[in-house]
């Protein structure tokens, strides 16, 4: 039994979309990334995911808007309220893997720390889908009215 007792809560501005987090590392020993794609140096994302974790995405389901770019295996969460980028999903089979912008989240165990600068360009699309699948947080996704 894998133990998942390091918990963690965010939300957008607004509330619409919320993360509930469990990760088997306390937030001081887990890597944060900063990627320095475009769209995420312009939104200042602070990303953290764990593989043996759990993720739980509640939305609003009329308050969502998704973006996808690059190789399309991904999309990006984005409130359509306040504007806030959330986090990134990814189907894997039928289930979903995710990360979660600490910082559009206002995760406060993150707040202060810095992102390790991660480029991704040029890296083949299995190569990142398999990259994704090793790093992600398995993620259960939940709609509301």
């Amino acid at each position: 039994m894998i133990e998942r007792n390091h918990k963690h809560s965010g939300r957008c501005h607004c509330g619409a979309i919320s993360m509930d987090l469990a990760f088997t590392q306390p937030a001081e020993a887990m890597q944060v990334r900063s990627c320095q794609c475009d769209f995420c140096t312009r939104q200042g994302s602070l990303t953290v995911s764990e593989a043996a974790g759990k993720a739980v995405i509640t939305i609003a389901a009329d308050q969502l808007t998704t973006y996808s770019f690059g190789s399309g295996t991904a999309s990006f969460l984005i409130c359509a309220r306040c504007g806030v980028y959330a986090g990134v999903i990814m189907a894997d089979g039928d289930k979903w893997l995710s990360i979660a912008n600490a910082r559009g989240l206002g995760i406060e165990a993150f707040r202060n720390r810095t992102g390790a600068p991660l480029t991704h360009d040029g890296e083949a699309t299995p190569d990142r889908i398999e990259r994704r699948k090793s790093r992600w947080t398995p993620t259960e996704i939940r709609y509301t009215l």
